[in-house]
């Protein structure tokens, strides 16, 4: 008759271990970085993706999963903002607008995360 509740308690130890397990995002770092940048619409061979990648996989090995979303978004915004001023991506100018635009945009989110997952950069 012990059997049973000590059979009963594995199980459902087991069971717990298995959903918290499956909650864990998959993927290294720099890989979940990969998919969120390119979701943002920076693309692999821009001058928005090694600084999109390299803050984004910062923020996913700090644990700060709303942050790499935020910065993944400010690259993305940072890339628009500078082809609708009418800068060519091949062009030195671009890269430095892009540059200057997520530097600038990432410094508000890291020096305003205040852990609520408010955007500074956007909130009034």
């Amino acid at each position: 008759m012990r059997r049973v509740p000590f059979l009963a308690a594995l199980l459902s130890g087991a069971a717990i271990a298995v959903v918290a397990h499956a909650a864990q995002p998959s993927g290294s770092p720099q890989m979940r970085a990969e998919e969120l940048c390119a979701k943002h619409g920076v693309q692999p061979q821009s001058s928005a993706w090694e600084l999109c990648l390299s803050q984004v996989t910062r923020a996913y090995e700090w644990g700060e999963n709303t942050l790499a979303n935020q910065l993944a978004r400010a690259a993305g915004d940072a890339r628009e903002n500078c082809l609708e001023h009418g800068l060519r991506p091949e062009t030195g100018p671009y890269r430095a607008c892009v540059s200057r635009e997520i530097d600038a945009r990432s410094d508000l989110l890291i020096l305003g995360d205040d852990q609520s997952g408010v955007n500074v950069a956007e909130s009034e």
